[in-house]
């Protein structure tokens, strides 16, 4: 989550070193006027900045194969608080797959700087014609714990509940054990 975001800053940083002058860094440098004391960040006896900056920002991303969504894409988007041991996010997710779709709402937390993280969600799961071990064409609400031991690789398992009324064709449980295995959420 936040490798990525740092390697990205820190090329963007290095070509606008690059791009530009000593003239002009000299005469931005020559702008920048002191703040007040009242309108600084509050920091410890060490200097760091305390305060808490949350953001509205991309979360996460992924590519998964699991059940019930077989291959699947995953987007999430929410405020996000980065900090120099871990970053948070409250986020919204959707993930679309070849066996159905799925809308989730969660906290994730990174943990580390080497792309591990975990993630608690709840959401809806609809399933489409030819779900993996799942009812064909269903609703199901629940929850799924997400983990990424490494490099945002890792997986995901959640229970998950359909609801409405079934014909009494249906026959296979209510409950439905979600999986996925990949890279991101």
């Amino acid at each position: 989550m936040s490798l990525v975001r740092a390697r990205t800053r820190a090329l963007a940083a290095m070509l606008c070193i690059a791009g530009s002058s000593a003239v002009v860094a000299r005469t931005a440098a020559a702008q920048v006027q002191p703040q007040p004391a009242a309108a600084r960040a509050p920091r410890d006896s060490s200097g760091a900045d305390n305060s808490v900056r949350w953001q509205f920002d991309q979360c996460m991303g992924g590519l998964t194969y699991g059940a019930p969504l077989k291959w699947a894409l995953a987007y999430g988007m929410g405020y996000v608080r980065e900090s120099t041991t871990s970053d948070w996010c409250v986020l919204g997710a959707a993930k679309v797959g070849l066996g159905g779709a799925s809308l989730n709402v969660g906290i994730a937390n990174s943990l580390g700087h080497f792309g591990s993280g975990a993630a608690l969600t709840a959401g809806v799961l609809r399933t489409f014609d030819n779900p993996l071990r799942a009812t064909a064409k269903r609703t199901y609400v629940g929850a799924s714990l997400h983990l990424w031991p490494l490099l945002a690789l890792g997986g995901e398992v959640g229970v998950y509940t359909r609801v409405g009324k079934d014909p009494a064709s249906v026959t296979a449980g209510r409950r439905l054990i979600a999986w996925s295995t990949g890279f991101g959420f």
